[in-house]
């Protein structure tokens, strides 16, 4: 594949796994939408397990394209795949502590 399409693909994962956790963040922590709780369940495990599988793919592309050529534009996917990650460890945190107590 070419670098320039492996850069926008990553770019898009990146962008995609910040709108993943926010709907996780919705779903399991917020709560603003009367779903249910298997839907709550289903719908926000999904989103957690998407979230965190696109965060890292573009992580380990972002990382490997820096390493075989130039790093230009590597600053914001690992900028924003890193917010989505932060966000996704700590919704998992909260709501282990809300299960705890």
């Amino acid at each position: 594949m070419e670098v320039g399409l492996l850069l926008i693909i990553a770019r898009i994962l990146a962008a995609l796994s910040v709108l993943l956790t926010l709907v996780a963040i919705e779903i399991i922590g917020l709560q603003y939408l009367p779903i249910g709780f298997e839907a709550t369940g289903v719908f926000g495990g999904a989103s957690f397990f998407l979230a965190t599988v696109t965060a890292v793919s573009a992580l380990v592309i972002a990382v490997l394209r820096g390493r075989s050529t130039r790093k230009a534009g590597f600053s914001t996917i690992v900028a924003l795949t890193g917010m989505a990650l932060l966000g996704l460890v700590t919704l998992f945190a909260a709501d282990l502590l809300r299960t705890l107590r």
